[in-house]
């Protein structure tokens, strides 16, 4: 039997590698993306931000934030939790959400450090590739939710490299604080299972400064528990290269539901364009997908949690809505009882396509007539992208300035981070106190 590889050692080779990328090594397409990525990001977690829940949050004396602004890692740890609300942050598959996990510890020690724009892009790509290697790397039990341990992995990568401290102590730092996180609270609605994004990042912040006090942390420690769920160890072993960065195979959501409903939703869309039905003509939906999807084909309980991460209760939204932004999401009882038509099953014929595809066909029987779609990748993943027009209109669909979008997607022109105009709504830092390095502020 072949020995199990160190994968504590592999993952420390390349983080360092990741944490030595600089803007130069950086081609301009991975620039642009990652641009797109921190752009769409933030406007997703500025809507987020919107929600009673974290406004109340934000107003809690407990938190001691004085007119939006606190310290980083609570800043990281607030817009993190407010970046998963709406299910519209961008993923990697396999599963995970990187950008959400390592942005808003990236921001935030950017801020204090007064980073330049470039930096801030350099940081979020490669602690984008150490998440998305993790992800790509292991395939979790049912029970278990990628969220809220591999990505702070990937935030103190980032968070590393901002303050020019050693990442391979800083991810032992923060792999070592990792959450053990189950799907069943997404099922149930439990809206705290938010802040799992919310604690990787402010284990990415806090890995620094637990560092400068003399702490150490163990790779191995959270390694050994999800071990016997690699799935592709040679993710870890192949070196980290600019041609070949994660982050420029990752997926935009274009719907305010779990990632795993999204190419039914697709196919839904066109099916249901074809028909000359009403919503209440609808008899019967059949939805055959991969078995990696099943984990949603469930009935939703009545809160706006757990309705995106039923598939059925999805479907039945896009046919009664006509669509599937946030408010869409939203429980009601009608569309529940046009979901409970729904059925899904998988097909092996389309399980031997995933990862690379996440086929859906959907079924819709009415009174008026059948109509049938079937989608490979949903609008928005890399094999079937969106562009800048896009992801400008679902900023501004979300609340958010067109023209504070395109500040953002110019981040690179930014000499201060600080200075970086980002929807009211998120947690800034108190900038000026120079936190990390010392630096003067600007």
């Amino acid at each position: 039997m072949p020995d199990r590889p160190d994968l504590a050692a592999l993952l420390e080779e390349r983080i360092r590698e990741a944490a030595a990328l600089t803007w130069a090594d950086l081609p301009d397409g991975v620039r642009e993306h990652a641009a797109l990525v921190l752009a769409d990001t933030i406007g997703v977690i500025g809507a987020g931000a919107r929600s009673p829940e974290v406004t109340a949050l934000v107003r809690d004396p407990v938190l001691g934030l004085r007119s939006g602004r606190g310290d980083p890692a609570t800043a990281a740890w607030v817009n993190g939790t407010a970046g998963t609300f709406l299910e519209l942050d961008e993923g990697f598959r396999p599963t995970g959400h990187p950008a959400v996990h390592v942005l808003p510890a990236a921001l935030a020690v950017a801020e204090v450090e007064h980073a330049a724009g470039t930096a801030l892009l350099t940081a979020l790509v490669a602690g984008y590739e150490v998440a998305a290697r993790l992800f790509e790397s292991f395939v979790l039990p049912a029970p278990m939710h990628p969220h809220g341990h591999f990505g702070g992995i990937g935030a103190a990568t980032a968070v590393a490299m901002l303050a020019g401290a050693d990442p391979v102590a800083l991810a032992r730092i923060a792999a070592t604080q990792s959450l053990l996180t189950g799907w069943e609270a997404c099922y149930e609605g439990a809206t705290a299972r938010n802040t799992w994004a919310g604690h990787a990042n402010r284990s990415g912040v806090q890995a620094l400064v637990l560092h400068r006090s003399g702490f150490r942390g163990s790779l191995a420690s959270h390694l050994s528990v999800v071990a016997p769920y690699v799935a592709v160890a040679s993710t870890l072993a192949e070196p980290v290269r600019p041609g070949t960065l994660r982050i420029r195979r990752n997926y935009l959501k274009l719907h305010s539901a779990c990632a795993l409903t999204h190419t039914a939703l697709d196919a839904t869309a066109q099916a249901w364009s074809e028909l000359d039905a009403e919503p209440g003509d609808v008899e019967a939906v059949e939805v055959v997908t991969v078995t990696n999807n099943l984990r949603v084909a469930r009935t939703a309980e009545p809160n706006a949690l757990s309705t995106r991460f039923s598939l059925p209760y999805a479907v039945a939204a896009r046919i009664h809505h006509g669509g599937t932004d946030p408010g869409h999401m939203d429980w009601r009882p009608e569309v529940a009882r046009l979901a409970a038509s729904v059925t899904v099953r998988s097909d092996p014929a389309l399980d031997a396509l995933w990862p690379g595809a996440a086929p859906a066909v959907v079924r819709i029987r009415t009174r008026r007539g059948v109509a049938e779609a079937r989608v490979d990748n949903p609008r928005g993943h890399h094999a079937d992208p969106v562009g800048r027009p896009v992801l400008r209109e679902k900023f501004v669909r979300l609340g958010g300035d067109g023209e504070v979008f395109d500040a953002l997607v110019g981040v690179a022109e930014t000499a201060d981070v600080a200075d970086l105009a980002l929807p009211e709504a998120l947690v800034r830092t108190n900038s000026a106190e120079g936190l990390f390095t010392g630096r003067p502020s600007m």
